[in-house]
């Protein structure tokens, strides 16, 4: 798979071309190709970036493939393009009035975090399915099993999608819970802010520890490759911790995975040694999604049980916390099994836990229908309720007069916590022949009549399932449109209605894309979906063409100085950013200037700024930057007879806007 030294380019070691080669990035373009294509059969695709990625041209990167990667990728130039790399941040609410962060990359963006993501895949693989996988008691799952088979990655429908590991997972569940009862507990450990909180280096640091030598050594992953892929990450999240959330993303489900993998160790190890009170354990993780089950010795009295529970919970609490920096929620609780109530309670999360990423919709699985068609699903009227598509939805109906009759204050900011709807009865609406059988005239018939006069806004409690009902009723649809197009400012549960709308109805509505602009943090995602944008012409280096910015791809001592200065600029550091800033624009000079002197000072870089006549007021300008330069605190502490102050935003962009000038003729010319 992998490059010969002698074919490819040797990149410095604070280049991503260091380490990441151009087969990583290819695999990654085709990966995000082929989930672009399952939504043709598959709606668990319909979501916002894959419409987007799927409308866009995308013709600049599919032909050039290898020149793209060597110029944009290896280079690390992509750091400086803010606008065809972008990564925007945004939040979806949770329930109630939670909001979860949330990420949008663009194409170019997606396809460079995949190809990051599956050089971690390489890397960790042998370790992952030789070691983690014949851990005898744990079975881990992820909503994927991407893997690389004779150096070629394995890409098909069912190792990117999540229902066949899901189900795995659920069927394990289900048999801890019907079998040895009597000594049995579980317990279910809920992880505090976990995408957030995984530590990259942290990440690392472990890998360093389990991989083999061997193929740390062939794939370079050293403490320069380490530190590229902290600083990329850094790069991602504005922060020094956590991994992107954002629809359809599976690298970030294997990477969420594979830092867990290691607490699945953690965890066995400590409950190996109790084999004087456990009879035998079982570790079932979905992501993080962490049940621990335990069957005691037959001598260990119920008081000892409770004891031991609480112990042992405590210790995987603080081993996690010490070893992973991962904190448990007050959701972590144990259930008893010997209790009817508690196993009642255990089955109720787990049949919640899925929804709420509304992924447990099979898509795939569903038939669309006229409202007016026959059908032909014949139902046994003596059918239990279980398997009686009708009874099933005849009970959503019932839940839903219920929810019309009720305030909306009731399930968002009243403290009583329980819901006055049944929320089990609307994720019935997931079962395909319920889901068919709605189309059935009575029934459409039987939902415009209650969503007539309905407070819209009540939707927000399931709006998944809501909106995937009213989607099937043109009547309905209308209204909810209308109900979303006069609102007067968009919140982020008002974004999520209208994403969730669109998603539902192929994105073929700009009157709610226009709307969905009057959110201001979705504002630039929506004007980059309407024009169907990659931002490869202008992507974002002080808005300069993209022909004129190839050439900086052959200065690397210019990217890592504009990394700097952009990673400064985040954090709001502008007398820090302006030292890099003036490194730049002189770096740059000397390039262009090709002059060999071993001093090449502020009055050099203003004669070649003349002899390339760049206007009077720029070249002072320049000039100036040097001064200021050594009038800043960060690079002068100041003395008795000269002070040195900081350097305002203000200040700074008046510095920045005037190199973007300069470098519009000098890299022009």
């Amino acid at each position: 798979m992998m490059q010969s030294n002698s074919a490819k380019k040797q990149y410095k070691h604070f280049q991503l071309g260091y380490f990441l080669e151009f087969e990583y990035w290819n695999e990654a373009l085709k990966l995000l190709e082929f989930q672009i294509s399952q939504r043709q059969n598959n709606k668990h695709y319909n979501t916002l970036s894959i419409f987007y990625y799927e409308r866009t041209l995308r013709d600049c990167i599919l032909e050039k493939r290898e020149d793209y990667f060597n110029t944009k990728i290896a280079s690390s130039l992509f750091y400086g393009m803010n606008k065809e790399f972008a990564v925007y941040h945004y939040v979806i609410p949770k329930k109630g009035l939670g909001l979860r962060d949330y990420v949008f990359f663009t194409y170019p963006a997606r396809v460079l975090y995949y190809a990051v993501g599956l050089y971690l895949l390489r890397l960790s693989q042998e370790f992952l399915f030789e070691v983690h996988k014949k851990l005898s008691n744990v079975s881990a799952y992820y909503g994927g099993n991407i893997k690389y088979n004779k150096n070629v990655l394995d890409i098909n429908k069912s190792n990117v999608y999540y229902r066949v590991y899901y189900d795995r997972y659920r069927e394990i569940i289900e048999y801890e819970l019907n079998s040895k009862k009597e000594n049995k507990v579980i317990i279910k450990l809920d992880i505090e802010n976990y995408s957030g909180e995984i530590f990259i280096p942290l990440l690392l640091e472990k890998l360093d520890l389990f991989i083999k030598p061997s193929i740390k050594s062939e794939l370079k992953f050293d403490i320069f490759t380490k530190e590229q892929i902290c600083v990329f990450f850094e790069f991602l999240m504005h922060k020094k911790t956590g991994i992107p959330q954002s629809d359809n993303n599976i690298i970030s489900g294997f990477i969420g995975h594979l830092f867990m993998s290691v607490s699945d160790f953690l965890i066995d190890d400590l409950l190996n040694l109790h084999c004087n009170i456990i009879q035998e354990h079982k570790i079932i993780r979905y992501v993080d999604d962490i049940n621990i089950s335990i069957v005691f010795k037959e001598n260990i009295s119920l008081r000892e049980q409770g004891e031991f529970t609480l112990s042992i919970a405590s210790e995987i609490a603080e081993t996690l916390y010490r070893e992973l920096k991962l904190r448990l929620n007050l959701k972590t609780r144990a259930y008893h099994l010997r209790e009817l109530s508690d196993e009642k309670e255990l089955r109720s999360t787990m049949k919640t836990f899925i929804s709420q990423d509304n992924a447990g919709f099979d898509y795939d699985e569903y038939q669309e229908h006229d409202e007016n068609e026959d059908y032909l699903t014949e139902i046994n009227e003596d059918s239990s309720l279980d398997n009686n598509p009708q009874q099933k939805l005849n009970k959503i109906f019932k839940e839903l007069e219920k929810l019309k009759e009720s305030n909306i204050e009731d399930y968002f900011i009243r403290s009583n916590n329980t819901s006055l709807v049944s929320e089990e009865a609307f994720r019935e609406i997931f079962d395909k022949h319920v889901y068919n059988i709605l189309g059935k005239k009575e029934n459409i018939e039987t939902m415009r009549n209650i969503f007539d006069e309905f407070n819209l806004d009540l939707i927000k409690f399931k709006s998944f399932e809501l909106i995937i009902m009213i989607i099937r009723d043109k009547n309905t649809r209308s209204k909810l449109k209308d109900f979303l197009l006069g609102k007067k400012s968009v919140t982020t549960s008002d974004a999520d209605l209208i994403i969730k709308y669109l998603c539902q109805n192929n994105f073929d509505d700009r009157d709610l894309l226009e709307k969905l602009s009057h959110n201001a943090i979705l504002k630039k995602i929506v004007q980059l979906i309407l024009n169907q944008d990659m931002m490869c012409e202008i992507p974002g280096y002080y808005e300069l063409p993209c022909m004129s910015i190839r050439q900086i791809a052959e200065m690397p001592e210019v990217i890592e100085q504009m990394r700097m200065r952009i990673f400064n600029e985040r954090s709001q550091s502008y007398s820090v950013a302006l030292n890099h800033l003036l490194n730049e624009i002189h770096a740059i000079c000397i390039r262009k200037d090709g002059d060999e002197k071993k001093v090449y000072n502020a009055n050099n870089v203003f004669e070649y700024l003349v002899s390339m006549n760049i206007p009077c007021e720029t070249r002072i300008k320049i000039r100036n930057l040097f001064d200021r330069r050594n009038c800043n605190a960060v690079s002068h502490p100041g003395s008795d007879d000269t002070i040195a102050w900081e350097v305002t935003k203000e200040e700074y962009f008046d510095y920045h806007r005037h190199v973007g000038y300069c470098l519009s003729s000098l890299l022009l010319s």
